[in-house]
């Protein structure tokens, strides 16, 4: 039975599968990386602490749904 078997889904396709239900969203793509980037870079030259904090959030913090829990 070499034809039957499946093909393991890429790292990618995992994630796409389970979506971010953290209280902050964060980035799941390189697009969604661009404009929190784009954020952050105007809240920084705005001197929004509080939109700097949350762009930093949005980029930095492990997410369940993107980085694999390693053991």
């Amino acid at each position: 039975m070499s034809g039957a078997e499946a093909e393991q889904p890429s790292a990618a396709e995992e994630a796409a599968k389970r979506p971010c239900a953290c209280v902050i969203a964060h980035v799941q793509n390189d697009e969604e990386r661009a404009r929190a980037q784009a954020a952050l870079d105007n809240a920084l030259k705005t001197n929004d602490a509080h939109a700097v904090f949350i762009a930093c959030l949005q980029l930095m913090q492990p997410c369940p749904a993107r980085d694999e829990v390693t053991r």
